[in-house]
């Protein structure tokens, strides 16, 4: 074989690798992004979109389904994402599907992540917008982790501040912490408040017990309170009470003025006051008239206040207002 030939031939073997090589690289590159096979289109829209690009991949349920085909914005908050999803998958990924954007692994690229909804629905169709999960966003998390280190952080010296304390005896806390006086009556006053809390809801329960009782019509004190011909015996006591207050006070002015005379030396009476064992024994009695009288209107002021019967008298209060209105 001449040397021409020999080298036609090599030429020839390598071109034809060359076209191999080619058509396998177009073929990868295909399928990569779903050149040859059947797919169909569906969109999400994201508040961001940091690190998605074109030709990421699209997983349903951690198995790949297809790629993104355009990223694009839509307006200053909102991205859109079309993607392009493998046909075959059609009939899985439903319209409660839910995507979010997350990295593939702990460092890698960023990809679409659809994840099937809680509940069934219908298949995607054409042209249709998935359901989104926005991302969060890895600034906003360092920046919060951020501050969240800087409150430990203050946290941690006063921590260590106040167990410098205890340990070397100083300030407030070490007092606290070896107090044993401190520590019992705060014990003590513990039982103290246990031992109220006991009684407050014993006297609650049998609070509850009375009101129940009223309620349904038992015990005395309910007959007290129902009972209308006892109200009305109580009216006429009141009445007659009044009555006798006030004769009692005309009483009282009556013989004050009748004593007034006797003490000046006018009047026949004053023959018999001229005694002084007599007149003392007259004085006594005007003074325990006078006390009885205010013991009298006392006991009135405090029949007028009790919950049994400060009803009538409110109501002859308003009695006698009309009667004066009328005159």
């Amino acid at each position: 074989m001449d040397k021409t030939l020999r080298k036609n031939i090599f030429l020839g073997l390598f071109v034809l690798i060359g076209i191999i090589l080619f058509i396998i690289g177009i073929f990868l590159i295909g399928a990569k992004n779903e050149m040859f096979m059947k797919t169909f289109p569906i969109s999400a829209t994201f508040a961001n979109a940091t690190g998605l690009k074109v030709g990421s991949n699209v997983r349903y349920n951690g198995v790949k389904v297809g790629i993104v085909k355009m990223v694009k914005l839509v307006n200053d908050t909102m991205v859109q994402v079309d993607l392009q999803i493998e046909e075959s998958k059609r009939g899985f990924i439903r319209n409660t599907a839910i995507a979010s954007i997350v990295s593939d692994g702990l460092m890698g690229d960023k990809i679409i992540d659809i994840k099937s909804g809680k509940t069934e629905g219908e298949p995607l169709k054409n042209n249709d917008f998935v359901q989104v999960q926005n991302p969060l966003m890895t600034d906003e998390m360092l920046q919060t982790l951020s501050k969240t280190n800087a409150n430990i952080k203050v946290i941690t010296d006063n921590l260590k501040s106040l167990t410098s304390e205890i340990v070397t005896g100083n300030g407030t806390a070490q007092s606290l912490y070896k107090d044993t006086v401190m520590a019992g009556n705060l014990r003590k006053s513990f039982s103290n408040l246990d031992a109220i809390t006991s009684q407050v809801l014993d006297v609650s329960k049998s609070l509850k017990q009375v009101t129940n009782k009223i309620q349904n019509g038992n015990g005395a004190l309910s007959e007290i309170i129902n009972d209308t011909v006892l109200a009305n015996n109580l009216s006429e006591t009141m009445d007659k009470l009044k009555q006798t207050s006030d004769e009692l006070i005309k009483a009282s002015g009556s013989l004050t003025k009748t004593v007034e005379k006797a003490s000046s030396g006018k009047g026949p009476i004053n023959m018999l006051l001229s005694d002084t064992t007599l007149s003392a024994n007259v004085q006594q009695s005007m003074l325990n008239i006078k006390k009885a009288s205010v013991g009298l209107d006392e006991n009135m002021e405090a029949l007028k206040h009790n919950f049994l019967t400060r009803g009538y008298f409110r109501k002859m209060e308003k009695k006698k207002r009309k009667e004066d209105e009328n005159k």
